[in-house]
Protein backbone atom coordinates (compact mmCIF):
# COMPACT_ATOMS: atom_id res chain seq x y z
CA UNK A 1 0.00 0.00 0.00
CA UNK A 2 1.74 3.46 -0.75
CA UNK A 3 2.27 6.06 1.72
CA UNK A 4 2.16 9.85 1.60
CA UNK A 5 3.36 12.14 4.14
CA UNK A 6 0.65 15.26 4.75
CA UNK A 7 1.60 18.35 6.84
CA UNK A 8 -1.62 18.76 8.84
CA UNK A 9 -1.94 22.58 10.60
CA UNK A 10 -4.48 24.06 13.15
CA UNK A 11 -4.72 27.61 11.74
CA UNK A 12 -7.54 30.30 11.97
CA UNK A 13 -10.50 30.24 10.08
CA UNK A 14 -12.39 33.04 8.23
CA UNK A 15 -13.60 34.17 11.27
CA UNK A 16 -10.28 34.86 13.95
CA UNK A 17 -12.07 32.96 16.83
CA UNK A 18 -12.79 29.86 15.11
CA UNK A 19 -9.75 27.21 14.26
CA UNK A 20 -9.96 24.65 11.67
CA UNK A 21 -7.30 22.33 10.25
CA UNK A 22 -5.51 22.41 7.53
CA UNK A 23 -3.33 20.26 4.86
CA UNK A 24 -0.52 22.45 3.46
CA UNK A 25 2.04 19.99 1.77
CA UNK A 26 2.04 16.70 0.47
CA UNK A 27 5.21 14.88 0.45
CA UNK A 28 6.21 11.20 -1.68
CA UNK A 29 8.32 8.24 -0.59
CA UNK A 30 11.04 9.88 -2.66
CA UNK A 31 10.77 13.20 -0.70
CA UNK A 32 9.49 15.59 -3.03
CA UNK A 33 7.19 18.04 -1.47
CA UNK A 34 4.08 19.62 -3.16
CA UNK A 35 2.41 22.46 -1.88
CA UNK A 36 -1.63 22.52 -1.60
CA UNK A 37 -2.95 25.72 -2.93
CA UNK A 38 -4.63 27.67 -0.12
CA UNK A 39 -8.01 27.79 -1.49
CA UNK A 40 -7.93 23.80 -0.77
CA UNK A 41 -6.30 23.51 2.04
CA UNK A 42 -8.94 23.12 4.52
CA UNK A 43 -9.90 19.96 5.91
CA UNK A 44 -13.63 19.79 4.72
CA UNK A 45 -12.01 19.45 0.91
CA UNK A 46 -10.71 15.81 2.19
CA UNK A 47 -13.39 14.62 3.39
CA UNK A 48 -12.46 10.62 2.40
CA UNK A 49 -8.79 11.66 3.54
CA UNK A 50 -10.06 12.41 6.90
CA UNK A 51 -12.04 9.52 7.78
CA UNK A 52 -8.55 7.73 7.84
CA UNK A 53 -7.28 6.43 11.31
CA UNK A 54 -4.19 8.39 11.09
CA UNK A 55 -6.01 11.40 10.90
CA UNK A 56 -8.42 11.02 13.46
CA UNK A 57 -4.80 10.84 15.40
CA UNK A 58 -4.40 13.63 14.06
CA UNK A 59 -7.03 15.69 15.48
CA UNK A 60 -6.68 14.75 18.69
CA UNK A 61 -2.72 15.86 18.92
CA UNK A 62 -3.33 19.40 17.28
CA UNK A 63 -4.15 21.50 20.78
CA UNK A 64 -3.56 24.76 19.98
CA UNK A 65 -3.21 27.61 17.20
CA UNK A 66 -0.20 27.18 14.93
CA UNK A 67 0.52 23.42 16.22
CA UNK A 68 1.09 21.10 13.29
CA UNK A 69 2.37 17.67 12.51
CA UNK A 70 3.95 15.76 9.48
CA UNK A 71 2.49 12.57 9.71
CA UNK A 72 2.68 9.03 6.49
CA UNK A 73 -0.66 7.88 6.04
CA UNK A 74 -0.93 4.34 4.53
CA UNK A 75 -3.22 5.36 1.62
CA UNK A 76 -6.54 2.70 0.53
CA UNK A 77 -6.82 2.59 -3.52
CA UNK A 78 -9.81 5.25 -4.09
CA UNK A 79 -8.60 7.50 -1.50
CA UNK A 80 -4.73 7.79 -3.62
CA UNK A 81 -6.61 8.38 -6.48
CA UNK A 82 -7.86 11.50 -5.03
CA UNK A 83 -4.01 12.88 -4.91
CA UNK A 84 -2.32 11.13 -7.47
CA UNK A 85 -2.85 10.06 -11.32
CA UNK A 86 -1.84 7.12 -13.25
CA UNK A 87 1.60 8.96 -14.26
CA UNK A 88 2.54 9.42 -10.76
CA UNK A 89 2.03 13.42 -10.61
CA UNK A 90 0.65 14.75 -7.35
CA UNK A 91 -2.46 16.07 -8.11
CA UNK A 92 -5.73 17.45 -6.26
CA UNK A 93 -9.20 17.73 -8.16
CA UNK A 94 -7.28 17.69 -11.44
CA UNK A 95 -5.20 20.25 -10.14
CA UNK A 96 -1.69 19.37 -10.49
CA UNK A 97 -0.06 20.39 -7.74
CA UNK A 98 3.07 23.00 -7.49
CA UNK A 99 6.66 20.71 -6.48
CA UNK A 100 8.43 22.62 -3.25
CA UNK A 101 11.80 24.01 -4.59
CA UNK A 102 15.12 24.58 -2.43
CA UNK A 103 14.67 28.05 -2.71
CA UNK A 104 11.50 28.10 -2.10
CA UNK A 105 11.59 26.06 0.75
CA UNK A 106 14.18 27.96 2.81
CA UNK A 107 11.66 30.34 4.27
CA UNK A 108 9.50 28.00 5.00
CA UNK A 109 12.26 25.44 6.99
CA UNK A 110 13.28 28.74 8.88
CA UNK A 111 9.76 29.36 9.46
CA UNK A 112 9.26 25.26 10.86
CA UNK A 113 12.80 25.57 13.25
CA UNK A 114 11.07 28.35 14.91
CA UNK A 115 8.38 26.92 15.42
CA UNK A 116 10.48 24.06 16.97
CA UNK A 117 11.81 26.02 19.17
CA UNK A 118 9.16 27.70 20.43
CA UNK A 119 7.70 24.14 20.84
CA UNK A 120 10.23 22.57 22.80
CA UNK A 121 10.48 25.97 25.08
CA UNK A 122 6.67 25.50 25.82
CA UNK A 123 7.10 21.63 26.53
CA UNK A 124 9.75 23.29 28.67
CA UNK A 125 8.27 25.40 30.62
CA UNK A 126 5.36 22.86 30.83
CA UNK A 127 7.53 20.44 31.96
CA UNK A 128 9.09 22.60 34.69
CA UNK A 129 5.75 23.80 36.37
CA UNK A 130 4.72 19.92 36.37
CA UNK A 131 8.20 19.01 38.05
CA UNK A 132 7.36 22.11 40.11
CA UNK A 133 3.84 21.03 41.65
CA UNK A 134 5.40 17.08 42.16
CA UNK A 135 7.69 18.20 44.32
CA UNK A 136 5.37 20.40 45.94
CA UNK A 137 2.82 16.51 46.31
CA UNK A 138 6.21 15.20 47.89
CA UNK A 139 7.38 17.62 50.08
CA UNK A 140 3.63 17.34 51.92
CA UNK A 141 4.71 13.67 53.28
CA UNK A 142 8.08 15.11 54.53
CA UNK A 143 7.46 14.10 58.61
CA UNK A 144 9.21 18.13 59.07
CA UNK A 145 8.18 21.03 60.23
CA UNK A 146 8.66 24.89 59.17
CA UNK A 147 12.29 26.04 60.17
CA UNK A 148 12.03 29.01 62.59
CA UNK A 149 14.96 30.49 63.96
CA UNK A 150 13.98 31.66 66.95
CA UNK A 151 12.43 28.07 68.16
CA UNK A 152 14.74 25.73 66.31
CA UNK A 153 17.86 24.32 66.10
CA UNK A 154 19.61 24.89 62.80
CA UNK A 155 22.10 22.33 62.70
CA UNK A 156 19.70 19.63 63.83
CA UNK A 157 16.62 20.69 61.50
CA UNK A 158 18.79 20.96 58.02
CA UNK A 159 20.14 17.11 59.28
CA UNK A 160 16.26 16.58 59.32
CA UNK A 161 16.08 17.84 56.23
CA UNK A 162 18.90 15.99 54.49
CA UNK A 163 17.77 12.98 55.67
CA UNK A 164 13.91 13.28 54.44
CA UNK A 165 15.66 14.13 50.79
CA UNK A 166 17.36 11.47 50.62
CA UNK A 167 14.22 9.19 51.92
CA UNK A 168 12.33 10.58 48.85
CA UNK A 169 15.01 10.19 46.21
CA UNK A 170 15.62 14.22 46.43
CA UNK A 171 19.71 13.70 45.83
CA UNK A 172 20.22 16.31 42.56
CA UNK A 173 21.39 19.49 43.70
CA UNK A 174 18.45 21.63 42.41
CA UNK A 175 15.87 19.35 43.91
CA UNK A 176 17.13 20.18 47.57
CA UNK A 177 17.03 24.08 46.80
CA UNK A 178 13.77 23.67 45.53
CA UNK A 179 12.33 22.10 48.39
CA UNK A 180 14.32 23.93 50.90
CA UNK A 181 11.99 27.11 50.14
CA UNK A 182 8.70 25.33 50.70
CA UNK A 183 10.14 24.61 54.60
CA UNK A 184 11.34 28.53 55.26
CA UNK A 185 8.66 30.98 57.00
CA UNK A 186 8.65 34.54 55.91
CA UNK A 187 11.22 35.51 58.05
CA UNK A 188 13.71 33.08 56.23
CA UNK A 189 12.75 34.31 52.88
CA UNK A 190 15.13 37.20 52.60
CA UNK A 191 18.07 34.65 52.76
CA UNK A 192 16.81 32.82 50.33
CA UNK A 193 16.02 35.15 47.65
CA UNK A 194 19.65 36.37 48.86
CA UNK A 195 21.14 33.19 47.87
CA UNK A 196 19.19 32.76 45.08
CA UNK A 197 19.91 35.79 43.22
CA UNK A 198 24.09 35.19 44.29
CA UNK A 199 24.21 31.76 43.21
CA UNK A 200 21.21 30.22 41.56
CA UNK A 201 19.60 27.11 41.18
CA UNK A 202 22.31 25.59 39.64
CA UNK A 203 24.92 26.06 42.56
CA UNK A 204 26.01 23.55 44.91
CA UNK A 205 24.23 22.40 47.77
CA UNK A 206 27.15 22.22 49.93
CA UNK A 207 27.40 26.23 49.60
CA UNK A 208 23.59 26.79 50.49
CA UNK A 209 24.08 24.28 53.47
CA UNK A 210 26.87 26.33 54.93
CA UNK A 211 25.56 29.68 54.54
CA UNK A 212 22.43 28.40 56.57
CA UNK A 213 24.43 26.90 58.86
CA UNK A 214 26.27 30.50 59.33
CA UNK A 215 23.65 32.41 58.98
CA UNK A 216 21.24 30.70 61.83
CA UNK A 217 23.31 28.78 64.30
CA UNK A 218 22.42 29.13 67.58
CA UNK A 219 26.56 30.34 68.88
CA UNK A 220 25.05 31.63 72.16
CA UNK A 221 24.65 29.52 75.68
CA UNK A 222 20.68 30.43 76.29
CA UNK A 223 19.95 27.42 74.46
CA UNK A 224 22.07 25.33 75.67
CA UNK A 225 21.39 26.47 79.63
CA UNK A 226 17.58 26.75 79.26
CA UNK A 227 17.60 22.77 78.07
CA UNK A 228 19.92 21.55 81.10
CA UNK A 229 18.21 23.45 83.80
CA UNK A 230 14.34 23.08 82.01
CA UNK A 231 12.20 21.53 85.58
CA UNK A 232 8.74 20.06 85.96
CA UNK A 233 6.62 22.69 87.70
CA UNK A 234 3.52 21.42 87.01
CA UNK A 235 1.25 19.40 84.54
CA UNK A 236 1.97 16.19 82.85
CA UNK A 237 5.24 14.06 84.23
CA UNK A 238 5.50 12.43 80.88
CA UNK A 239 4.91 15.91 78.90
CA UNK A 240 7.75 17.70 80.92
CA UNK A 241 10.00 14.08 80.23
CA UNK A 242 9.51 14.18 76.64
CA UNK A 243 10.01 18.09 76.03
CA UNK A 244 13.23 17.93 77.78
CA UNK A 245 14.47 14.98 75.66
CA UNK A 246 13.60 17.35 72.65
CA UNK A 247 16.07 20.40 73.97
CA UNK A 248 18.81 17.52 75.01
CA UNK A 249 18.70 16.67 71.73
CA UNK A 250 18.74 19.28 70.06
CA UNK A 251 21.22 20.72 72.31
CA UNK A 252 23.45 17.59 71.48
CA UNK A 253 21.98 14.55 69.43
CA UNK A 254 24.74 12.55 70.06
CA UNK A 255 24.25 12.49 73.70
CA UNK A 256 24.06 8.93 75.13
CA UNK A 257 20.83 7.29 76.35
CA UNK A 258 22.22 6.76 79.99
CA UNK A 259 23.51 11.03 80.29
CA UNK A 260 19.77 11.93 78.32
CA UNK A 261 17.96 9.71 80.54
CA UNK A 262 20.16 10.83 83.90
CA UNK A 263 19.30 14.55 82.86
CA UNK A 264 15.81 14.21 82.48
CA UNK A 265 15.28 12.55 86.12
CA UNK A 266 17.54 15.65 87.29
CA UNK A 267 14.51 18.05 86.71
CA UNK A 268 11.55 15.51 88.26
CA UNK A 269 10.28 16.69 91.35
CA UNK A 270 12.12 14.97 94.42
CA UNK A 271 9.01 12.92 95.75
CA UNK A 272 8.82 11.36 92.09
CA UNK A 273 12.78 10.92 91.84
CA UNK A 274 13.02 9.16 95.24
CA UNK A 275 11.10 6.28 93.63
CA UNK A 276 13.00 5.55 90.29
CA UNK A 277 15.38 3.21 90.43
CA UNK A 278 18.85 4.26 88.68
CA UNK A 279 20.10 0.63 87.80
CA UNK A 280 16.63 0.59 85.99
CA UNK A 281 16.28 3.82 84.15
CA UNK A 282 18.56 2.91 81.60
CA UNK A 283 17.36 4.58 78.72
CA UNK A 284 14.33 7.42 78.30
CA UNK A 285 11.85 4.43 77.05
CA UNK A 286 12.39 2.75 80.56
CA UNK A 287 12.28 6.10 82.11
CA UNK A 288 8.76 7.07 80.64
CA UNK A 289 7.09 4.10 81.27
CA UNK A 290 7.99 4.46 85.04
CA UNK A 291 6.82 7.50 84.87
CA UNK A 292 3.29 6.75 83.60
CA UNK A 293 2.94 4.78 86.71
CA UNK A 294 3.36 7.56 88.90
CA UNK A 295 0.75 9.81 87.08
CA UNK A 296 -1.90 8.71 88.83
CA UNK A 297 -0.22 9.67 91.85
CA UNK A 298 0.77 12.99 90.94
CA UNK A 299 -2.44 13.55 90.15
CA UNK A 300 -3.66 12.60 93.20
CA UNK A 301 -1.55 14.82 94.99
CA UNK A 302 -2.49 18.27 92.85
CA UNK A 303 -5.96 16.69 93.58
CA UNK A 304 -5.72 16.93 97.46
CA UNK A 305 -3.93 20.29 96.87
CA UNK A 306 -6.60 21.45 94.76
CA UNK A 307 -9.42 20.46 97.42
CA UNK A 308 -7.83 22.07 100.41
CA UNK A 309 -7.61 25.55 98.83
CA UNK A 310 -11.21 25.20 97.87
CA UNK A 311 -12.14 24.51 100.92
CA UNK A 312 -10.70 26.65 102.50
CA UNK A 313 -11.01 29.54 99.91
CA UNK A 314 -15.02 28.34 100.63
CA UNK A 315 -14.87 28.42 103.97
CA UNK A 316 -13.33 32.32 103.75
CA UNK A 317 -16.08 33.20 101.22
CA UNK A 318 -18.92 31.81 103.67
CA UNK A 319 -17.65 33.77 106.36
CA UNK A 320 -17.67 36.72 104.71
CA UNK A 321 -20.83 36.57 103.34
CA UNK A 322 -22.84 35.53 106.67
CA UNK A 323 -23.21 38.49 109.18
CA UNK A 324 -22.64 37.57 112.56
CA UNK A 325 -25.51 36.22 114.85
CA UNK A 326 -24.29 37.89 118.03
CA UNK A 327 -24.48 41.07 116.81
CA UNK A 328 -27.24 41.06 115.66
CA UNK A 329 -29.19 40.05 117.94
CA UNK A 330 -27.73 43.22 120.14
CA UNK A 331 -29.11 45.61 117.28
CA UNK A 332 -25.61 46.35 115.47
CA UNK A 333 -26.20 44.76 111.84
CA UNK A 334 -24.52 44.17 108.63
CA UNK A 335 -21.54 43.04 110.83
CA UNK A 336 -19.48 40.37 109.03
CA UNK A 337 -16.70 38.24 111.01
CA UNK A 338 -16.36 35.22 113.12
CA UNK A 339 -18.41 34.50 115.87
CA UNK A 340 -15.32 33.60 118.11
CA UNK A 341 -13.81 36.84 117.61
CA UNK A 342 -16.73 39.07 118.15
CA UNK A 343 -16.71 41.97 121.21
CA UNK A 344 -19.89 40.97 122.56
CA UNK A 345 -19.41 36.99 123.03
CA UNK A 346 -19.93 35.86 126.79
CA UNK A 347 -17.31 34.41 128.22
CA UNK A 348 -18.60 31.33 130.01
CA UNK A 349 -15.55 30.46 132.06
CA UNK A 350 -15.80 33.97 133.79
CA UNK A 351 -16.57 34.60 137.48
CA UNK A 352 -20.19 34.80 137.86
CA UNK A 353 -19.95 35.83 141.54
CA UNK A 354 -20.31 39.76 140.99
CA UNK A 355 -23.87 40.93 141.23
CA UNK A 356 -24.42 43.89 139.29
CA UNK A 357 -26.89 46.53 140.91
CA UNK A 358 -28.40 49.51 140.18
CA UNK A 359 -28.05 50.42 143.54
CA UNK A 360 -24.13 50.97 144.21
CA UNK A 361 -24.46 50.86 148.22
CA UNK A 362 -25.61 47.16 147.62
CA UNK A 363 -22.83 46.25 145.88
CA UNK A 364 -20.46 47.82 147.82
CA UNK A 365 -22.11 46.04 150.75
CA UNK A 366 -22.02 42.67 149.42
CA UNK A 367 -18.06 42.93 149.12
CA UNK A 368 -16.76 44.06 152.59
CA UNK A 369 -15.31 42.31 154.99
CA UNK A 370 -17.73 40.97 158.02
CA UNK A 371 -16.39 41.76 160.86
CA UNK A 372 -17.27 39.57 164.35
Amino acid sequence: MARLQFEVELAADEDPKNNIITIKSITTEEGITYLIPPCFQAAKHHLQLTKLPEFVQIKKTLQRRGHYRKVWISMPTDVLELYKDNTGNIMFNDYLLEELTQTASQPATTDERLLEILEKLSDKCNTNKEQHNNLSRLTEKFVLIKFDNKITNAKQWLQCFESECKRFDLNCNTEKISALRLFLNDSESDWYESMLIKHSFNSLWEIWQASFLNTFADKSWSSVIYALTYKHLSGSLLEYALKKQRLLLEYNSDIDNRTLTDLIVTGLPTYVRSKLDRQEMTNPTLLFSALRMHEDQNNNIKRKVTDKNISTKSELEWRKKTPCQICHKIGKKNRFHSEDLCWFKEDKNSNNSVKHCKNLTLEIDQFQDTKN
